[in-house]
């Protein structure tokens, strides 16, 4: 495949839909020049936000299609698995911004897996609540052929994810999720549907908020699929199992309880309650879940409510289990109000956590102290990749960065901490400090409500204002 250059790819962007005439003749006047290489023609369009990388990706290969569904403008892919794949787009329309899965082509021409994959998005329609993610409409492409459903697009990640960073969670936020994970089974259940794939990559957590929303209703036998003997095996064979070694019919909602309580798990203790294969006969094994290592006290930071709500949730006697969603609810506020009640004592009680990143030992000195005499507790480093490893596994109150000892490496792991504070609701007040031959350095941290960015000469009193102003928000 020949190479092309920008001007060539800039024909192919507009014969394909992704680009105006109007917007290539921008890049030409920014330029100064029609032609050339392609990377500074492409990299204008994504500065302008015209293109995405993605597309900018397609663009080189030469494809001509790919970029455009139902109308929807596709703008890069989320995440992908056997079955589909999901993308960010944007409605042409309205501008709305909506995730699309797909259903991949080697499955199209399977009629049980259309059926299927359409009784997935007939399902989701159904439901309309806040924590369940939106299905808007299920629909094929006319020239592509493909088969797509058009959903909410939720800012933020799943809490797979979520925990990937965090690692595990404090009672307090953990029982939050499960309550809005809960209220959403619930009012699923009242229309008479259950979940069948509760885990934690169905779960997403949104950036703005940190609104957990369940996604995949009415999966159960969903996408089957057959392993080397000819076994039929679906996406619900950890419930199989369970309800193999339990007894219990396809469909209960106590199944979906269960599941939660693994989740529930995981949040709290950092791992699995079952060890995690794709070996279906294995995830079939009665043993997988009779031999459940049970939480231990020194793992929960909390009143020992919290391990019996998640013991009763992942009883392996069903009778054993809240029996619905509905009790499990009543449930959860009441360990909730406990909680925070013991949260909200410590908070009055307990010193605030600053991390300082501070490389010269006489101000190392000054600071600790005349924190600590504010009753401070003080963490101290001169390597500010402490700070975000620290922060990501036990996260302290405020941050205060000084870049003009510590260099201009801090002012990146700065704007890091804060962001990820920022994305998974965190409260942390961050300061960050500059010689005065530094403030070209400014430019590299976003304006946020719970920072602060100071240039020498500072004194303690500033600094002490900064994060008391913080404490008040």
């Amino acid at each position: 495949m020949a190479e092309m250059d920008a001007s060539a790819l800039a024909d192919l962007a507009v014969r394909a839909g992704v680009l105006t005439p109007h917007q290539v003749q921008e890049a030409w006047m920014e330029l100064g020049q029609r032609g050339g290489d392609v990377e500074p023609f492409l990299r204008f369009m994504e500065r302008k936000v015209y293109l995405t990388p993605w597309q900018s990706d397609k663009l080189q290969k030469q494809h001509m299609d790919g970029y455009f569904l139902g109308g929807y403008r596709i703008l890069y892919k989320i995440a992908s698995g056997s079955f589909g794949r999901v993308y960010r787009a944007d409605d042409a329309r309205t501008g709305r911004t909506v995730a699309i899965k797909v259903l991949r082509r080697k499955w199209s021409e399977d009629k049980h897996s259309i059926e299927l994959f359409e009784r997935e998005g007939r399902v989701g329609m159904q439901l309309r609540h806040p924590n369940i993610v939106e299905i808007l409409t299920i629909d094929r492409d006319l020239v592509s052929k493909q088969y797509y459903i058009v959903m909410e697009f939720v800012e933020g990640s799943n809490l797979r994810d979520f925990l990937s960073i965090r690692k595990k969670l404090e009672p307090a936020e953990a029982l939050r999720f499960l309550e809005e994970i809960t209220a959403g089974l619930q009012y699923a259940l009242s229309k008479g549907l259950t979940h069948r794939d509760m885990k934690l990559t169905n779960i997403l957590i949104t950036s703005q908020g940190g609104t957990a929303k369940l996604v995949d209703f009415g999966l159960a036998g969903v996408y089957g699929t057959r392993d080397a003997e000819g076994v039929h095996i679906d996406r619900t064979v950890d419930y199989a199992g369970l309800e193999k070694t339990t007894n219990v019919a396809q469909g209960d909602t106590r199944s979906d309880l269960f599941f939660l309580g693994c989740v529930v798990y995981h949040m709290l203790t950092g791992r699995p309650p079952m060890e995690l294969t794709r070996n279906p006969r294995d995830r079939m094994n009665r043993e997988r879940f009779i031999n459940i290592e049970p939480i231990q006290a020194s793992e929960v930071n909390g009143p020992p409510s919290v391990i019996r709500l998640v013991n009763t949730m992942m009883s392996l006697n069903p009778m054993e289990r809240f029996q619905t969603p509905s009790q499990l609810l009543d449930a959860i506020r009441e360990v909730r109000q406990e909680v925070d009640g013991l949260t909200n004592k410590e908070k009055k009680s307990g010193p605030r956590t600053l991390f300082l990143v501070e490389k010269d030992e006489r101000l190392q000195n000054v600071l600790r102290d005349k924190f600590k005499e504010q009753g401070f507790r003080v963490l101290l480093s001169v390597d500010p990749q402490r700070a975000l490893d620290r922060f990501r596994t036990q996260p302290f109150d405020y941050l205060i960065v000084d870049a003009g000892t510590t260099g201009e490496e801090s002012v990146m792991i700065f704007e890091r901490i804060m962001l990820d504070a920022q994305k998974l609701r965190v409260a942390c007040g961050g300061v960050l400090m500059l010689n005065e031959d530094q403030n070209d350095l400014m430019r590299r941290v976003a304006e946020r409500p719970n920072q602060a960015v100071l240039v020498q000469p500072i004194k303690f009193k500033q600094l002490l204002r900064a994060l008391q102003e913080f404490k008040a928000e």
